[in-house]
C-alpha cells in the first residue's frame, strides 16, 4: 500500500496527535478535525503527544474528544497518523502508519521576548524527551520533515502551501479548519452599523509586536485586550466593537482576525507572511499596512477606520462570507483527502 494512499477502510483508525495541555488555536483545530471526522463516520482519536494523558483540557470538552495513549496506537498500514508541524518527532515512533503532517502555522510573533520563550520551551521539551527516551535515541529520532517521501502535507493556509513549495514539497493539500463551533452556532453578526459599537480598539495580548508596545503607550486611542473571556463573552465584545488590529507576524490566517470579522469588526493588519496573500486574509489592500512599523501612520489609519466604520464595513463582506463557508469546505476536504472505501 502506498503511503500517499489515504483511503479509509472500514477498520481504519485515524490518530490525530495534539500537544498536551496546551490551549491555543492549533490544538483546537486538531480537536475540531477529530470531531468533524467522527460526524462524517470516521474512527478518529486524539493522542496527546507522547504524554500518555487521555484527559482533554476543559476548553475542548465541547468537541467530545476520544483520546488514547500513544502506547495504544495500532501501528498498522491500515491506519493513519496526523501530526502537526510543531511536533513531528512522534512520526518516528511508528513504522507502518500512513503519515500526514498538518501545517497549522509557520512562524511566530515578532517580539524578541516571545521568541526567547519559544526557545526556552523547546529546550525544556528536549530535556523531557531526552530523559524519557534516552538522549541518543531522541536525537536520532528527530523526523526529517522536508526530506522524506511518502508524506501527505496538509496546509492550514495558503502561506504554508507557498512555504512548503519553496522547500520542494511536491504534494501539499489545502486543509483549512473553520472557526470554533461557538461562533458558528451564533452565526454571523447582523449589526453592521456603528450604532452600538464603540471606538475601543481590540487586540490580542498573546500575540505581541513592537508596534503594539508603542500604540499601547498612546493616550489618544483606547485599546481593549482580548483576554479572559468565555466564547460567548468574546462574541459580545466583538459585536460591540468597530475594529480589531494585528501587527504581529502571521504564521497562518489566525483565528481571532477571522472571529472578529465574522462578528462585524473591521480589521487592520501588517502586510507580511500570511497577511500578504488574498486568501488567508481576504481583505482589501488598504487595510493591510506596508508601513506597519510606522507608529503615526498606523495611528492615523486606526482613527480613520473608527471614524468611517459605516463606510468601511462593506469592504469585509467577502472575507465574512469566506469564513462562513469554511466549515462546509473543511468537510469536503476531509472526504476528498481521506476517501472512504468498503474494500
Amino acid at each position: 500500500m502506498s503511503s500517499y494512499d489515504m483511503r479509509v477502510y472500514p477498520d481504519t483508525k485515524i490518530y490525530i496527535f495534539c500537544p498536551d495541555r496546551l490551549v491555543t488555536g492549533g490544538p483546537e483545530a486538531l480537536h475540531q478535525l477529530r470531531w468533524y471526522m467522527e460526524r462524517l463516520g470516521y474512527e478518529a482519536y486524539i493522542v496527546y503527544a507522547m504524554s500518555g494523558n487521555t484527559v482533554c483540557p476543559p476548553r475542548y470538552e465541547k468537541y467530545a474528544p476520544r483520546a488514547v495513549s500513544w502506547r495504544d496506537v495500532e501501528d498498522s498500514e491500515r491506519n493513519i497518523i496526523i501530526a502537526n508541524e510543531s511536533d513531528t518527532t512522534v512520526l518516528r515512533h511508528y513504522s507502518r502508519l500512513r503519515r500526514c503532517i498538518w501545517f497549522l502555522s509557520w512562524n511566530y510573533s515578532d517580539r524578541r521576548r516571545s521568541k526567547a520563550l519559544i526557545v526556552c520551551k523547546n529546550i525544556v521539551k528536549f530535556c523531557i524527551m531526552a530523559v524519557t527516551f534516552g538522549r541518543k535515541k531522541y536525537l536520532y529520532s528527530r523526523f526529517p520533515v522536508f526530506s522524506r517521501k511518502g508524506i501527505v502535507y496538509l496546509c492550514g493556509s495558503e502561506y504554508a502551501r507557498e512555504q512548503l513549495q519553496k522547500k520542494g514539497v511536491e504534494r501539499a493539500e489545502m486543509f483549512v479548519e473553520p472557526i470554533s463551533i461557538d461562533f458558528l452556532k451564533r452565526g454571523q453578526a447582523e449589526n453592521l452599523t456603528s450604532e452600538g459599537r464603540s471606538d475601543v480598539v481590540l487586540y490580542n495580548p498573546a500575540k505581541p509586536s513592537r508596534i503594539m508596545q508603542k500604540l499601547l503607550a498612546r493616550t489618544d486611542i483606547s485599546f481593549r485586550p482580548l483576554k479572559g473571556f468565555t466564547p460567548d463573552q468574546l462574541i459580545d465584545v466583538y459585536r460591540a466593537s468597530k475594529l480589531y488590529i494585528d501587527f504581529g507576524a502571521f504564521g497562518g490566517p489566525e483565528r481571532i482576525p477571522k472571529e472578529s470579522v465574522y462578528n462585524g469588526t473591521c480589521l487592520i493588519v501588517g502586510k507580511r507572511n500570511a497577511a500578504v496573500n488574498d486568501f488567508d486574509i481576504a481583505i482589501p489592500g488598504q487595510f493591510k499596512m506596508e508601513n506597519y512599523d510606522d507608529e503615526e501612520a498606523v495611528a492615523a489609519k486606526i482613527k480613520e477606520v473608527l471614524a468611517s466604520y459605516d463606510a468601511c464595513i462593506g469592504a469585509f463582506s467577502h472575507f465574512r462570507e469566506q469564513i462562513a463557508g469554511l466549515e462546509e469546505g473543511f468537510l469536503r476536504s476531509i472526504t476528498a483527502i481521506f476517501p472512504r472505501t468498503e474494500k
